[in-house]
């Protein structure tokens, strides 16, 4: 009896325990009580003021990012018809990736990853630059006295006089060390200012870090007033709610603790919340109403609504990627949210269902901007800016970037004449408004009219994928025998872009007629441990098996030559063998529908439809190996070697990487020096370089710790440069990023070894060895589940460095001991 007694108490205990959680997990998660998500009466404009809520410039239509600081990215500003308005681009250095603010006589602030902070006038002519020695990832703000501040790379906030573009004050951030000592926080070896700037009801600017601290600065003297104080760097900007003092922001912290509330006048937190990913994406107040939601969305690829009184959430609605975008909010309520999976969606404020869905072919990183009249504009990872309308039809699109890189990740900013938008080209343009609906407009092969959206209603497409993210419907007839190919999976039913994967289990892929093993574990023809590829080689340069890697979820695949293509062996008239210079690759296999999602890991799913393409390219060299290296190796000391630069690389598959680290891998700078050479084959040892302050010219940057070697293949102007054994490079300044393989191919001139083709940049990345944010990378779709591998592609500029040939020392100065584990 005893017994019977411990064991019924035993299961009692249980039941209370249990009971208990439930009742915490209820009260701390279910909102209870009403709340309204319906909007206010937004940002009145009459008489040529807007009546900004904290003191923002009142005569400018977009003073700061996201326009206002509810961030609902709408100005009440009507455009009306400027017939006879044309575009301009104004060209600055390096990417851009931060947003526009513009005052009332049109003059664009913005800055540039070449360090340096523009006004451009009302015509596209330049008014001053400011130079600040690091990337400008920030935008900037416009206040009532005639300022504008803005953050930089170099951790520090500027206030400008915005009519001379002299410096007023600077604000440095905290070290890292400082940040520690004061704060007990171990952060990443960063203090950037990448967040955008906004502003408190007292005047003070708001300044996000990477150093997990957001500012609150005097803005007639740049000393800290408050700093609040987050769990991750800062990319999002805080929403501001004036009437209950509360400051709304995200953080890149990866799950559940990512999403804040702090109270404007004290610093502390109030509440902390989040889903399953980042955010970069900066907040959204529905209303300053006490029971009003905040909206974001998170890399996870869901947007939420949270109850700005308590953070427990309100509703959640999921997109096929994630979401670096912020949100908008239209006079009506609807949310505006584009994601990173190529879609615009408008979602009812209430409960999140989707009203409609404008779908375009690359990936939205852009926030849209909205007029007055309610018409939708946001930049396209396709070099495009698109115009929707409030039902969610095209009104229409313009072509701003032809070149490759032609990313439009920063956000439009809207002015009296027009749309102004930056990109990775470093370009920045002005777009007068319906300029393509003018009759210039429509003769213009840049301008694109609507309604309909600008993709095939009906298909499986395997699209050709380009080094930087570009997606093409129809593959090139010819590449280079040491080029890369890409294809990215783009299913599209009954008008609408599906969410679909390949399926490894059923993907066959044959190059010339001979199957090639999808897993690099099960290549039998692999380079030797040295990374050498000797033993491969045939007798046209070629390794007999490419190596195919398939993206961790499933969207691409690419196949790569090893080192150079097996060319396709025809007989003449006369029988006799001859190379043909020709390429065949057939993909087959089914996609996988109606997937299951944890976070952004989809899984799970049906079998669908079967795909069978196959491609032939023209390979625009595939002869013998001929020639030696048009790049010298110093034999003796003193004499001149052959040194690459390679700078601003590209890695926009998958497309998260661009998210988290675009500008990033932009500013990066390698120099590659020959060091041994047989003629057609070389070592190459790469140190990090840096842009010289003075000059602008890049120089060795010896306080970087990234070393490497790289092994290169050589033929009739083909250079590909490659590691297949593991090593490690350094990720954003902290983080060890371990590659398996790494492979930069490009074309250059036989005679004096100038680049001719921007270098491809296929990666195999080993997440699981990368340290804490590895298991992560498993939910987030980025490595695969079971082997934590994660395929990259992208691209890189090169060219030789100063003429190609640098002389060392005539004498030894110092030692390099290797060890090998």
């Amino acid at each position: 009896m005893a017994q019977t007694n411990r064991r019924k108490w035993f299961l009692y205990g249980i039941l209370i325990c249990v009971t208990l959680g439930l009742i915490v997990y209820v009260v701390r998660t279910i909102p209870f009580g009403s709340y309204d998500l319906q909007p206010d009466n937004g940002i009145a404009f009459t008489n040529g003021t807007f009546e900004y809520r904290v003191p923002l410039d009142r005569s400018s239509p977009w003073p700061r990012f996201r326009n206002n600081s509810q961030q609902t990215g709408r100005t009440a500003y009507k455009p009306t018809d400027t017939a006879g308005g044309r575009p301009w681009v104004f060209q600055t250095g390096k990417g851009i990736f931060s947003s526009p603010v513009i005052d009332a006589e049109g003059t664009v602030y913005i800055g540039s990853a070449d360090q340096y902070f523009y006004a451009i006038d009302r015509n596209g002519r330049l008014k001053w630059k400011f130079a600040t020695g690091e990337i400008i990832d920030s935008a900037a703000l416009l206040d009532d006295t005639g300022r504008v501040y803005f953050g930089s790379g170099d951790a520090h906030v500027y206030a400008l006089n915005r009519r001379t573009g002299t410096m007023i004050w600077k604000s440095a951030a905290h070290s890292v060390e400082a940040v520690q000592a004061e704060y007990g926080l171990q952060t990443y070896n960063v203090n950037w200012f990448e967040g955008n700037m906004g502003m408190l009801p007292g005047g003070q600017i708001i300044a996000p870090n990477d150093n997990y601290l957001t500012y609150a600065l005097n803005r007639d003297t740049g000393e800290r007033e408050i700093v609040f104080v987050s769990n991750e760097m800062n990319w999002s900007l805080p929403a501001v709610n004036t009437r209950t003092n509360r400051m709304f922001s995200g953080s890149q912290f990866v799950a559940f603790q990512n999403v804040f509330a702090f109270n404007t006048q004290t610093g502390e937190n109030e509440w902390v919340s989040g889903g399953l990913g980042s955010n970069s994406g900066s907040p959204l107040l529905t209303s300053e109403k006490e029971n009003a939601a905040v909206i974001v969305g998170g890399f996870d690829g869901i947007v939420r609504a949270y109850a700005q009184d308590s953070g427990k959430e309100l509703w959640q609605t999921g997109t096929r990627d994630h979401i670096y975008a912020s949100p908008a909010q239209q006079a009506d309520g609807t949310i505006i949210q584009p994601s990173a999976d190529g879609t615009v969606y408008a979602l009812h404020p209430e409960d999140g269902h989707i009203l409609w869905a404008y779908d375009t072919l690359e990936p939205i990183r852009s926030s849209p901007a909205i007029d007055g009249n309610g018409v939708i504009y946001v930049g396209s990872g396709e070099g495009k800016l698109f115009a929707i309308n409030p039902d969610g039809t095209l009104r229409w699109a313009y072509q701003c970037i032809s070149d490759v890189r032609n990313d439009m990740n920063a956000s439009p900013g809207l002015g009296f004449d027009g749309i102004y938008i930056a990109g990775e080209s470093g370009e920045i343009f002005f777009i007068p408004y319906d300029y393509p609906l003018s009759v210039a407009g429509r003769n213009d092969p840049r301008a694109i009219q609507g309604p309909g959206e600008i993709l095939p209603d009906e298909g499986i497409f395997l699209v050709w994928t380009g080094p930087f993210g570009s997606l093409q419907p129809e593959a090139p007839e010819q590449i280079d025998a040491n080029q890369p190919i890409t294809f990215s999976l783009f299913v599209r039913h009954a008008g609408d872009t599906v969410l679909s994967a390949i399926d490894p289990d059923t993907l066959q892929i044959s190059v010339n007629g001979t199957d090639i093993a999808i897993d690099p574990d099960e290549r039998t023809d692999s380079a030797d441990s040295s990374g050498s590829s000797d033993d491969n080689l045939n007798s046209t340069g070629s390794i007999d098996a490419p190596l195919v890697l398939l993206a961790a979820h499933k969207r691409f695949v690419s196949i790569i030559p090893q080192e150079f293509w097996p060319t396709v062996m025809d007989s003449d008239s006369d029988g006799a063998s001859g190379t043909s210079g020709e390429v065949r690759v057939r993909i087959q296999g089914h996609i996988i529908v109606d997937q299951s999602r944890f976070g952004l890991k989809f899984y799970g799913g049906d079998t669908g439809a079967a795909f069978d393409q196959t491609f032939t390219f023209q390979l625009n060299d595939a002869g013998s190996i001929a020639g030696d290296l048009p790049y010298r190796v110093a034999r003796n000391a003193g004499e001149p070697a052959g040194v690459i630069e390679i700078s601003r690389l590209a890695a926009p598959n998958p497309t998260m990487l661009p998210s988290w680290n675009q500008i990033g891998f932009d500013s990066l700078h390698y120099l590659a020096g020959f060091v041994e050479s047989d003629g057609h084959r070389a070592v190459l040892w790469v140190i990090p370089g840096k842009l010289d302050e003075a000059t602008g010219e890049t120089v060795v940057a010896p306080e970087l710790k990234d070393r490497f070697a790289l092994n290169a293949d050589y033929a009739n102007g083909l250079l590909s440069m490659h590691a297949y054994t593991p090593f490690l490079l350094s990720f954003i300044g902290s983080w060890d990023m371990p590659f398996a393989a790494y492979r930069l191919s490009t074309r250059v001139d036989p005679t004096t070894g100038a680049i001719e083709r921007r270098p491809e940049l296929n990666a195999l990345v080993l997440g699981d060895e990368l340290e804490f944010y590895g298991k992560f990378l498993k939910i987030m779709g980025m490595t695969d589940f079971w082997t934590g591998h994660m395929p990259v592609f992208g691209g890189a500029n090169a060219d030789r460095w100063h003429t190609g040939q640098v002389r060392g020392p005539t004498a030894e100065v110092g030692t390099v001991q290797l060890t090998v584990d």
